[in-house]
């Protein structure tokens, strides 16, 4: 393995074993639970170092790539593609060496996306930077399901309201990467027959 590859491969893995130590108690059962919890507050790398791979599952290595690496590293679309590859591949390590009787193989088909989310999320913040000054007389907030899209527009569902939002006006580049059930944070902002992006924040497969 050349040298490049392998730090790539450690400092995902690294990544990987941080998400483990904060998050992976979730799945554990009450007993495991309890001697976790009892080894927590003196170490806070305990989970790794009282479970093995046994403990690990598609739950976690999905909660890894579709939300710790895109709200808690931010990670870049080069990270992104780097940690499904690096992920999948330690997945398939997992199951050929007895580890997990999981397969991982679909979702991995689906999570090939994610280079894709954060390159939309790129976009949409530098497209936000050059926001026109209009009068607005409506600005929104919130997380939006995107429910439509046509060249240069999209139609969102608020969370919070019961009517879809549009048309918000985007770059052809936006709108052909991006995909209908992706959710978008958004603070967007309504001038005549039109919505406009103000701010913009993460991207999601779901």
């Amino acid at each position: 393995m050349k040298e490049k590859t392998f730090r790539e491969y450690e400092g995902v893995l690294f990544l990987f074993k941080d998400y483990l130590n904060m998050y992976g108690y979730l799945t554990l059962d009450d007993e495991k639970r309890k001697r976790w919890e009892a080894q927590f507050e003196e170490d806070e790398e305990s989970f790794t170092k009282l479970f093995g791979q046994e403990e690990i599952t598609e739950y976690q290595i999905s909660e890894f790539l579709d939300y710790f690496m895109i709200r808690k590293v931010v990670a870049s679309k080069s990270l992104m593609k780097n940690s499904v590859r690096v992920m999948k591949k330690f997945s398939k390590w997992m199951t050929e060496e007895g580890f997990s009787d999981h397969n991982y193989q679909d979702f991995f088909e689906e999570a090939k996306d994610l280079p894709k989310v954060e390159k939309l999320a790129e976009l949409l913040f530098y497209y936000a930077r050059n926001a026109p000054q209009l009068p607005y007389e409506d600005v929104i907030e919130s997380s939006f399901l995107v429910e439509k899209i046509e060249k240069e527009k999209l139609w969102l569902e608020d969370d919070f309201g019961a009517d879809m939002i549009g048309p918000v006006l985007v770059s052809k580049e936006i709108s052909n990467l991006c995909q209908e059930g992706w959710r978008i944070n958004l603070e967007i902002g309504k001038s005549a027959d039109n919505w406009y992006i103000l701010e913009s924040g993460n991207v999601y497969r779901y």
